[in-house]
């Protein structure tokens, strides 16, 4: 489950120089795709097991028969689970308990929901005698995973489950030439990167063949503000060094939660509405203050001013009050002033901007 995280800048105001970013995760700049297919309603085999019989490889794609048949890398597509799929659990069930919510993709056709399974119709037993294993080896996302299938006499086999982490007993057997409908369930709605590995063993061989651990997308509706603006920016991307909170895909030195508070294009290498330092005079006295820019869509943050007079101090004395806001074209302009006066004989303060990313 993703926890809440903050991320901070600095400025000085004496001689009102910008120091510099802390708590960045620098990323290397990758291209937006070409191809985005949002799965909302058709049947696609979102685990679909590739064999490339030249290089004797396995790869793992997804395959829609409701797009044209097509087959899409993870980061060219995403699956699309409807609020109104959301649930309450049951009493007496092993999927959580009585009245929690759970978003549901269900193992049987449902109308305008995704019906989503596994697949290895590209794989034949003569190579693959065995039943190749898909195994969950991670989860990103604002709730728990589950993965099962619903018996006659209503018991249920549950083949993944991340709510006691993930390891390996998160795994589905899957023989070759195999087709595999299940439940997928989601505790929160919120966009999930799931990450699935296959292996396999050729008829000849005593070597597990294995493909690359491989992340896909789903889209539980409703979308947090966050993760909105990550989708219309990002369509289907799933690198985290792309679309993370603290990656920066455009090398201007500004993560992208923050290009997100200010209001910034995070496609465009752009230094406009960095925290600035200032004095500001209340009653011919003088005082430091930070200024700032926040988008009034970025509703999911939190914010506030540190003040400290070292800048390798981690934390400083946040400040509450005296903030001036002023709102115009979809932003807020906050200053923030220190109560210590800059005739007090301080040779510098530093303001550090904090941001808290708010999730489940």
């Amino acid at each position: 489950m993703r926890t809440s995280k903050w991320w901070t800048s600095s400025c000085r105001w004496f001689g009102a120089r910008f120091l510099r970013w802390l708590g960045i995760l620098m990323g290397s700049t990758i291209g937006l795709h070409a191809v985005c297919a949002y799965f909302t309603r058709e049947h696609v085999d979102l685990l679909f097991v590739q064999w490339n019989r030249i290089d004797e490889t396995l790869g793992l794609v997804a395959s829609s028969r409701g797009t044209g048949g097509g087959i899409f890398a993870s980061n060219e597509c995403a699956v699309v689970c409807p609020e109104w799929m959301q649930f309450r659990l049951p009493a007496g069930t092993t999927l959580g308990r009585e009245g929690d919510p759970i978003w549901i993709l269900p193992q049987n056709p449902y109308p305008e929901v995704p019906y989503v399974g596994l697949a290895a119709e590209d794989l034949e037993t003569e190579h693959f005698p065995e039943p190749l294993t898909v195994r969950l080896k991670g989860v990103e996302g604002p709730g728990q995973f589950l993965l099962w299938q619903a018996e006659a006499g209503g018991r249920l086999l549950v083949w993944m489950d991340t709510r006691d982490g993930v390891d390996g007993s998160d795994r589905v057997l899957l023989p070759a030439g195999g087709h595999l409908h299940l439940n997928w369930g989601f505790t929160a709605s919120g966009t999930y990167r799931l990450l699935f590995q296959a292996e396999g063993r050729l008829a000849d061989r005593s070597q597990l063949i294995r493909t690359p651990v491989t992340p896909f997308t789903v889209h539980v509706l409703p979308l947090r503000p966050f993760e909105r603006w990550v989708t219309n920016h990002w369509p289907c991307a799933c690198e985290s060094d792309l679309i993370g909170p603290g990656a920066d895909p455009d090398g201007d030195g500004i993560p992208n939660i923050f290009e997100y508070g200010f209001g910034l294009d995070p496609h465009v290498s752009m230094r406009a509405r960095l925290p600035q330092a200032l004095k500001v005079v209340r009653d011919r006295v003088s005082y430091g203050a930070l200024r700032y820019w926040r988008s009034l869509q970025a509703s999911d943050l939190e914010w506030w001013v540190e003040v400290s007079e070292d800048v390798q101090q981690p934390v400083g004395l946040r400040l509450n009050g005296n903030v001036q806001t002023v709102q115009a074209d979809m932003l807020e302009e906050v200053i923030v002033q220190d109560p210590r006066p800059v005739s007090d004989g301080a040779s510098s303060r530093f303001y550090r901007l904090r941001i808290r990313l708010l999730m489940p």
